[in-house]
């Protein structure tokens, strides 16, 4: 069942933290004489290197949108994730309400082209995040704040003669926030940010994103190397081409990880579902 409001909504923004969360990971554990900067671009470079090693999970999700809270068990795969329904706040789904879920779930299984579209969407997203782990480094002005901790901590604002190309580097050269990095593990635990103006494209016919939206970012260690989003609170508006409102006011955490086989289909997770 699709429901109002809680897919995923804008593609532009909700793909945004990531490749935010990407800028901030595999700071080297010893800061040394490195500059913030320096930290930020060996950063940049290991996180490029460590987007290879790939896993799969099952965990709850709980989403917080508008006045509504929606409990989800969410099963990744190579497919792209499969969601199941488990509540609505608090009270389980409806028996129609859950056969329309089902249905959705069986039209997509059947739909490769839906499936292939997910994996386009993922190929897209790799080729964006590389194009911007490569500018971070300069598209902001860093300021190390010391020791939180386990953490470094790493303040960020941007950079005014850095000069964006395309839609997404707009929106990350106007954020300003702090990074908290593990120092063990060398992989971020907390990013929290601002956008310090009004994003406009085409001088605003094209569309924009409002100044003082924000976001907070929490992740937590799974297993070795293997870090995942522990909770997301994100507050973004603006118009899109066509007059679309861009609407992202979520909260959402993140509970019960457990690992998934890396080959997992969306067919054997929607049969593993099936039996509980």
């Amino acid at each position: 069942m699709e429901l109002p409001g809680t897919k995923f909504l804008p593609a532009r923004l909700s793909r945004f933290t990531t490749f935010l969360l990407a800028a901030g990971l595999g700071l080297p554990s010893a800061v040394g004489s490195q500059t913030a900067k320096e930290l930020i671009g060996v950063a940049c470079y290991n996180e490029l290197q460590q987007r290879e090693n790939k896993t799969l999970w099952s965990y709850r999700a709980e989403r917080r949108i508008g006045n509504h809270v929606f409990l989800e068990q969410v099963i990744e795969t190579v497919d792209g994730p499969l969601d199941r329904l488990l509540a609505i706040d608090g009270h389980p789904p409806t028996p129609a309400e859950r056969k329309e879920e089902e249905n959705r779930q069986q039209e997509l299984l059947k739909n490769s082209s839906g499936r292939h579209a997910i994996q386009k969407e993922r190929d897209d997203d790799d080729r964006k995040m590389a194009e911007l782990l490569g500018v971070i480094p300069e598209a902001f002005v860093f300021e190390d704040q010391g020791r939180e901790g386990e953490s470094e901590k790493i303040a960020f604002h941007p950079n005014p003669g850095f000069k964006p190309k395309t839609y997404e580097q707009r929106i990350l050269h106007a954020l300003e926030g702090i990074v908290l990095v593990d120092l063990h593990d060398q992989r971020i635990v907390r990013l929290s940010g601002s956008l310090q103006e009004r994003v406009e494209f085409g001088y605003g016919l094209i569309g924009h994103v409002e100044q003082g939206g924000t976001m907070d970012i929490r992740r937590i260690r799974l297993a070795a190397g293997v870090w995942k989003i522990s909770a997301e609170s994100i507050d973004m508006e603006g118009r899109l081409v066509l007059l679309k409102t861009i609407g992202r006011h979520q909260n959402e955490s993140r509970t019960g990880f457990e690992p998934v086989a890396a080959d997992t289909t969306y067919a054997q997770a929607l049969d593993e579902i099936g039996k509980k």
